[in-house]
């Protein structure tokens, strides 16, 4: 009976914890094409994306790969190599986070980010990307 009581606790706190994770991502292309960039979180509210990183992703990236890749880009907690590390998944968000960090992924679609990137990738990119916690 415990255990069933703390996975439903662990699940209503991590729930409460990614109040802020997108319904629904957008284009890096829409989004410069949008006078007020932003998304709407699960909470409800309106967060805003700063066109000074929409245009950082835009450097980075050519114009076909600006129609494909969605903001704002996802950090999970990735608790399968234990602990202090963080994953980014997809194939364009790997890549984004790859330039901007300078570190090869180890794979294609997945990339494992340590402390350090997390700091770094957070520290330019404060609002186009959102961390997620699971476990």
């Amino acid at each position: 009976m415990s255990d069933i009581f703390n996975e439903r606790v662990m699940q209503r706190l991590f729930n409460d914890m990614n109040q802020h994770v997108p319904v629904k991502r957008r284009t890096l292309r829409a989004l410069l094409e949008d006078p007020d960039p932003s998304y709407q979180g699960r909470d409800g509210r309106k967060y805003r994306l700063d066109r000074k990183e929409l245009q950082l992703l835009s450097s980075i990236l050519d114009e076909e790969e600006t129609a494909h890749l969605k903001l704002p880009i996802l950090i999970m907690t990735d608790t399968s190599y234990g602990e202090g590390y963080w994953k980014v998944m997809g194939r364009m968000e790997v890549k984004v986070i790859s330039r901007l960090i300078g570190r090869e992924p180890e794979r294609e679609d997945e990339m494992r980010v340590f402390y350090p990137h997390l700091k770094e990738i957070r520290d330019k990119l404060p609002t186009s990307t959102n961390t997620v916690f699971s476990y």
